[in-house]
C-alpha cells in the first residue's frame, strides 16, 4: 500500500522532528533561564564584596565569614579581587576542575573602589543536573514515552488508511473492468458505509446487466420471433437461409417445408386453442429432432408450414431425414376424429451461390407435388446434389482427413480484420483448407462436419492449435491470430489437459496473440460446462471470441460471464443491413450487451460499402469480408524447435 506507507512515513518524520524541536528548544530556554540566574547570582556576590571592601576594617576576615558559604551553594569554585595585575584576595574551593571540564569566567570591577575588579570561575547552569544518571533516565523515558504515543497513534492510523486504500482499490478494479480480480475482502476496506453502498451499487448494476440481457432479447425475439411458438419467424428464416447460400464454407445443404394440413380444419372443427397446441407441438418434436444436426434451425414458414434448414446435406440424406420427420410428427396426440393426419414435406438441396428466391421456389414446389401425389407424403426436388458430386462418403472421408494429419499437410489461410481500408488488419482469423485426391482445395465447411462424424474432429483441432502456436512463434509482426476450435474438443477432459500442457510452455506474450473462438451456438448450449475450461486459458493468457453472434435468439449473458475479447456478428445480420431496418434493430440490440465492457465487436462477411458505413454508424469496431480484403495465403513455416522453458509465465 503505497499511499498509506508515504503518509506513515511522513507523519514519523514530521512527529519526529517535532520532538527533536521541542527538546532542543526547551534545552536552550531551561540553559537561559540558568544563565540569567547565575548572572544575578553573580551581580549578587560582586555587590557583597563591593560592601565588605567599603567597610576599611579587616576585610579578608569579613569576606572569609561571609563568602565562601554563599560561594558554595552558588556553585562558585574560584573567587579572586584583583588590583590591576596584583591578587588582592583570593579564594578557591576544595572541588578541582578536570582538564575536560567546562567552566565560565566573570570579570566584574567594584562599583565602589574604581581599579578593583573580582574574577569568579563558575560551572555552567545545571551542570550538576545534566551529568547526573538519573536525570538521563528520566530524558530517556520521556522521549522513549513520546515515541510509544506516536507509534500508537501510527498504527491506528495506518490501519484506517489501508481500509479506505483497499476501498479505493475495488474503485480502480471497477473502472478496469477487473473487479473479479479483486484479491482481498470488502469487509476490511473503511469506512464501512462507504463500502457498503460500494456492495449495494455492484449488485444492483450485475441485476441491471442481467435486465439488459433480457431486453435485448427480448427486443430481437420481438423482430425474429414467431410470438405465438416462439422459434423463428420468416424474416429470421431467410436472414438465414440467404447467409448460408453466400457462404463459401458451406458447400451444401438441405431445405425441408413442413405442412400440418390438417391444422386448418382443426382450427375450425374443433377450436383454434387444439390447433395451436397441436402446433406448438410439433414446434417441440422438430425442434428435439434437428439438434441432432449441427447448425441446423427450424422457423414458421407460413401460417401452418415449418421450415427446416439442414446443412451439410445431400439429397439422399435429406430423404432419410424427411421420412424420420414424417414419422416423428405422426406420432403427435391428433384429435380423435383424424385418424390419418395429412402431413407433407417438400425438400430441396442447394449448393454455394444460388438464389434464395430459386431455392424457395424449388422447395414450394415440391411440397405441392408432395400433397398432390400423396403416398408417403414427401417428394424431393432432386437436382444431382450426391455424394458422389459433393465427393462425400464416411470411409473416404476417414481416410483422407487420417492421410492429412498424419502427413501435417493441414492449409492454414488468414483473413484480416479491419478497423478502416486504408488501415492494416488489426488481427487475422485462421481458415483450415485441404486438398482432397483430385487436388480440390476444400474449406472447413466441407470436411469439418465429415471429421466429426468419422470422430477426428479433437486430433484435427489439436492440429490446428499446434499450426497456430508456431505460426505465432514464427511471426515477427507480432501479428494477432483467432482459431476456430470445436466446444466438443474443448470440453473433454483428456483434449482439455493436453490444451493447458501446451499453452503453458509458451511465453504470455505470446498467448496474448492468441484467439481461441467459439460458435454461439456451441457457447449457449454449453453455458456452464464451458465455465472453468475458458476462464482456464485467460488465466493463461489467451484472448476470447465467439462467432456466429445473432445466428439464433439466445441470451447474451455469455459477454460479460466470459469476458469476451471479440464478437463476430452472424453474416446474416451483415448482409444489407442498410436496406433492413430489423437486422439495424438486432445490431444495436446486441451492441448494447457490450457496453461497460471491454468487448470489441466484429462485422463477418462485409462486402459493400454501403453496409460498412451503416455497420460503422452502429457502433462496430472492426469488419471482415470481401469489401476489405482476400484471404491472403499463409506462407507454411517449418516446425520450430519447442521450447524447454518459457519465460514470463
Amino acid at each position: 500500500m503505497r499511499l498509506t506507507n508515504q503518509l506513515a512515513a511522513t507523519i514519523s518524520l514530521f512527529m519526529l522532528a517535532t520532538v527533536i524541536l521541542m527538546l532542543v528548544g526547551a534545552g536552550v530556554s531551561f540553559y537561559q533561564v540558568g544563565a540569567v540566574y547565575q548572572n544575578r547570582q553573580v551581580d549578587g556576590l560582586v555587590r557583597l564584596v563591593d560592601d565588605i571592601w567599603q567597610q576599611g576594617s579587616d576585610k579578608q576576615a569579613l569576606i572569609d565569614s561571609r563568602v565562601p558559604a554563599l560561594l558554595d551553594s552558588s556553585s562558585i569554585l574560584d573567587l579572586v579581587v584583583l588590583q590591576e595585575e596584583s591578587i588582592l584576595y583570593h579564594y578557591h574551593t576544595s572541588q578541582v576542575l578536570s582538564e575536560n571540564e567546562l567552566s565560565l569566567e566573570y570579570l566584574r570591577p567594584l562599583s565602589s573602589h574604581p581599579g578593583l575588579q573580582v574574577r569568579l570561575v563558575l560551572r555552567p547552569p545545571f551542570y550538576e543536573a545534566s551529568n547526573s544518571l538519573p536525570s538521563f533516565f528520566w530524558l530517556a523515558g520521556a522521549i522513549s514515552l513520546v515515541f510509544l504515543g506516536t507509534f500508537f497513534i501510527l498504527g491506528w492510523l495506518r490501519r484506517q488508511l489501508h481500509g479506505a486504500e483497499l476501498l479505493e482499490l475495488r474503485g480502480h478494479y471497477i473502472l478496469q473492468n477487473k473487479l473479479s480480480m479483486q484479491p482481498h475482502n470488502p469487509a476490511d476496506e473503511w469506512p464501512p458505509l462507504a463500502s457498503r453502498a460500494f456492495d449495494k451499487l455492484q449488485l444492483e448494476l450485475k441485476e441491471l446487466g442481467k435486465e439488459r440481457s433480457r431486453f435485448d432479447t427480448f427486443m430481437r425475439a420481438n423482430v425474429f420471433i414467431d410470438k405465438k411458438i416462439g422459434i423463428g419467424n420468416r424474416v429470421f428464416f431467410d436472414n438465414r437461409l440467404e447467409a448460408v447460400l453466400s457462404d463459401p464454407s458451406s458447400h451444401s445443404g438441405a431445405l425441408l417445408l413442413v405442412e400440418l394440413q390438417d391444422l386448418e380444419k382443426i382450427n375450425h372443427y374443433v377450436s383454434y386453442k387444439r390447433g395451436d397446441e397441436l402446433l406448438s407441438a410439433a414446434s417441440v418434436y422438430l425442434g428435439h429432432f434437428i439438434q441432432r444436426s449441427p447448425g441446423a434451425l427450424q422457423a414458421r414458414y407460413n401460417g401452418n408450414t415449418f421450415a427446416l434448414l439442414l446443412p451439410n446435406l445431400v439429397e439422399s440424406e435429406a430423404q432419410e431425414v424427411a421420412r424420420q420427420v414424417m414419422k416423428v410428427l405422426r406420432r403427435l396426440h391428433w384429435p380423435d376424429d383424424v385418424k390419418d393426419p395429412a402431413i407433407y414435406i417438400g425438400g430441396v438441396c442447394f449448393r454455394y451461390g444460388e438464389q434464395i428466391t430459386q431455392v424457395q421456389e424449388e422447395a414450394e414446389l415440391a411440397l405441392r407435388s408432395a400433397a398432390l401425389q400423396g403416398g408417403d407424403g414427401y417428394f424431393m426436388y432432386y437436382k444431382g446434389v450426391t455424394e458422389e458430386s459433393m465427393g462425400k462418403g464416411t470411409v473416404r472421408w476417414r481416410t483422407l482427413l487420417t492421410r492429412l494429419l498424419e502427413r501435417d499437410l493441414i492449409q492454414l489461410d488468414r483473413q484480416g480484420i479491419y478497423t478502416e481500408t486504408d488501415q492494416p488488419p488489426i488481427m487475422y482469423e485462421l481458415l483450415a483448407r485441404i486438398q482432397d485426391e483430385q487436388g480440390r482445395e476444400l474449406s472447413a465447411g466441407h470436411f469439418l462436419p465429415m471429421a466429426a462424424k468419422c470422430g477426428l474432429l479433437k486430433e484435427l483441432d489439436k492440429t490446428l492449435i499446434q499450426r497456430t502456436l508456431m505460426m505465432l512463434q514464427a511471426d515477427e509482426q507480432n501479428n494477432i491470430l483467432s482459431l476456430n476450435i470445436s466446444a466438443a474438443s474443448l470440453l473433454h477432459r483428456d483434449f482439455y489437459r493436453w490444451l493447458l500442457f501446451e499453452l503453458i510452455q509458451y511465453p504470455k506474450s505470446l498467448l496474448n496473440r492468441f484467439v481461441i473462438e467459439l460458435s454461439e451456438a456451441q457457447v449457449s448450449r454449453h453455458f456452464q460446462e464451458l465455465r472453468k475450461p475458458l476462464r482456464g486459458l485467460k488465466a493463461l493468457g489467451c484472448l476470447l471470441s465467439v462467432d456466429h453472434a445473432g445466428q439464433d435468439i439466445v441470451s447474451t449473458q455469455y459477454i460479460k460471464e466470459y469476458k469476451l475479447d471479440y464478437l463476430k456478428l452472424h453474416s446474416s445480420l451483415v448482409r444489407d443491413v442498410n436496406s433492413k431496418p430489423t437486422n439495424q434493430m438486432a445490431v444495436r440490440s446486441l451492441m448494447g450487451n457490450c457496453v461497460g465492457s471491454p468487448t470489441r465487436v466484429i462485422a463477418i462477411g462485409v462486402e459493400t460499402l454501403a453496409e460498412w458505413h451503416c455497420l460503422s454508424q452502429q457502433g462496430i469496431n472492426a469488419g471482415q469480408g470481401y469489401f476489405f480484403a482476400r484471404p491472403e495465403r499463409l506462407t507454411q513455416p517449418q516446425r520450430p524447435a519447442r521450447p524447454l522453458k518459457a519465460a514470463g509465465v
